[in-house]
């Protein structure tokens, strides 16, 4: 009779063990999937699979498959870069807690899904490599012949090129820098006169030293030369938390 106590108290730890394992089984995020088919090759070796402002990023091999982990529930956008080029974008993509959302196959090659080459594809079918017609040639080495390319003078400019922020009309749509998508870390950004701006920062971050190309580097929460606001700087004896010295 005298173990009664210790067997109940036994018990009730063991079952607030249980308990607190079965909660922390009960994942909280989700996650992203696919496989990226680029103009029908397949993957690419180094595209960069994202979220704009968020520290989600996966590097596919020419596999092109990809998993994005740990994203909190929502609804995201995922962005598709190689190098300085961003080639589309899905959006509106729902991820709930514990699930994957697996999108399947992602097809495309520029952000309107047509072939980056295919508005000079007849007229290469026609110019053979040693013609010396003038609008056969390919002087910038884009891939476009000069009788379809709006500018043969410069390889960031043919018909199908991704726009970018750069005062050109890079896709040869009569337009300069239209609808550019603009990333920034840890905030937005905007294109003006063909440079890119920051248009605003996330919450809890700023753009303290004016350089577009680190976007909203200061953590406005921590910094203690820049605690609550920019320029904010704390004494010697104090340290910044939560925006307060």
């Amino acid at each position: 009779m005298r173990n009664f106590p210790r067997v109940i108290v036994f018990l009730m730890c063991l079952a607030a063990t249980v308990t607190l394992a079965s909660a922390a089984e009960k994942p909280s995020w989700g996650g992203i999937s696919g496989s990226v088919n680029f103009c029908g090759l397949g993957g690419l070796d180094g595209m960069q699979v994202y979220v704009p402002g968020k520290m989600y990023v996966v590097i596919t091999d020419d596999s092109g498959r990809f998993v994005l982990h740990g994203l909190p529930p929502g609804r995201y956008t995922l962005a598709y870069r190689k190098g300085d080029t961003l080639l589309n974008q899905n959006q509106d993509i729902q991820v709930l807690a514990g699930q994957t959302t697996a999108l399947g196959e992602i097809a495309f090659c520029d952000r309107r899904g047509a072939s980056v080459r295919g508005a000079a594809q007849a007229k290469q079918e026609t110019c053979m490599a040693q013609s010396q017609d003038p609008q056969c040639r390919d002087a910038d080495g884009d891939g476009v012949p000069a009788a379809n390319d709006c500018d043969d003078a410069n390889a960031k400019v043919f018909p199908g090129a991704v726009e970018m922020c750069d005062g050109l009309d890079n896709n040869c749509n009569g337009s300069v820098d239209d609808n550019v998508s603009i990333l920034v870390e840890r905030g937005m950004g905007a294109c003006k006169a063909g440079a890119v701006s920051i248009l605003k920062c996330d919450k809890g971050y700023a753009d303290c030293d004016g350089d577009v190309s680190n976007g909203c580097e200061t953590d406005l929460m921590s910094d203690d030369e820049n605690c609550g606001s920019c320029g904010n700087a704390c004494a010697a004896t104090e340290i910044c938390s939560l925006g307060f010295c």
